[in-house]
């Protein structure tokens, strides 16, 4: 897929590219995304209600919506590079604002321009009595994205605001399993509160709006696959333009351009399909939706720590057994 975009710019030069990368990044974000994932989550959550109890499909849904982070990842470690990793840690500081400024906000808006006044007060007057709930979903969001930030400086040597160095000698294998064993930790804690959170208000988990939960599981293929083909694009369109624009780019993102575009770039078009269920939910103006709505991005986060957790561990024994990977 680098090959093809290298191929493109050759013919079309700059100009006609960069066009082209804005009209493949808005057909991601708007047509390809959001269609994918109205199949899998839907077919998800359906399954989830079928086969392991109602309870459970708060987290299927969250965790379904990480599927573009885990095979961004994967699909960065077939080209030898680490950067893929820095997908599902970015997406942990995208959640928190997409999921409790841009989905709020753009639900407030539109039920304005519709003249939905009534549907305002409601979501309002639950915001107000459902604050305890709220403050525990985003202490969960803040705290699982400290934890991915001490993940991405043990696989860049930098915080995530700085310009990422040159590449060389930052990824130790020691410094990667480090990593994965603080945020294993990080992980646990999001667990343990977790369950005392079923345990004190079940409800939460099982009223949840389900009129369109189908539980299909060739829906939650297609969904799977089409947003597993969009993670290819994604990644094979950011390596060309990290190649392509290289000189430009390193003053943004500092040497390491691949990491710099997938954790700020990559991590907001992988998190539009937990934008899109945090949206949804918001509409439903139930305390057990409103809940899945949080949940996108708290549950979802904590899926993202555990990619990254994964993905540190597979880099470190790749290192260990001397691939030699570039951030």
């Amino acid at each position: 897929m680098e090959e093809i975009f290298h191929h493109l710019y050759g013919i079309m030069g700059d100009t006609s590219f960069i066009g082209l990368v804005i009209a493949i990044s808005l057909l991601l974000c708007f047509v390809a995304i959001p269609y994918t994932t109205d199949w899998m989550v839907g077919s998800a959550a359906g399954l989830a209600g079928k086969y392991w109890g109602q309870h459970q499909r708060t987290l299927v849904i969250n965790a379904s919506t990480n599927n573009p982070e885990l095979f961004s990842m994967l699909t960065s470690f077939a080209l030898l590079r680490l950067g893929g990793i820095a997908n599902p840690l970015g997406s942990n500081f995208a959640n928190i604002y997409l999921m409790y400024l841009i989905a709020p906000i753009f639900v407030l808006l539109k039920w304005a321009f519709k003249g939905r006044r009534q549907s305002i007060r409601e979501l309002t007057r639950l915001a107000k009595s459902e604050k305890r709930l709220i403050a525990w979903h985003v202490g969960m969001s803040v705290m699982l994205f400290l934890f991915s930030s001490f993940a991405y400086w043990c696989l860049t040597g930098t915080d995530q605001f700085n310009l990422l160095p040159p590449s060389e000698g930052r990824h130790s294998a020691k410094w990667l399993l480090i990593g994965a064993a603080v945020c294993s930790g990080g992980l646990a804690i999001f667990v343990w509160m977790e369950l005392r959170l079923k345990k004190k208000r079940p409800q939460l988990f099982q009223d949840i709006n389900d009129d369109k939960h189908d539980a299909s599981w060739s829906k939650f293929i297609a969904g799977t696959v089409g947003l597993v083909a969009s993670t290819y694009v994604m990644n094979g369109l950011f390596l060309a333009v990290s190649e392509v624009y290289q000189r430009e780019l390193v003053g943004i993102f500092g040497a390491a351009i691949f990491a710099g575009i997938h954790y700020f770039v990559a991590s907001i078009l992988t998190s539009l399909p937990e934008t899109k269920v945090a949206a949804d939910n918001l509409q439903h103006r139930t305390a057990a939706d409103l809940n899945t709505a949080l949940a996108a991005c708290s549950y979802s986060s904590s899926v993202n720590l555990a990619l990254g957790v994964i993905g540190t561990t597979i880099a470190a024994v790749l290192i260990l057994l001397g691939v030699d990977y570039q951030l």
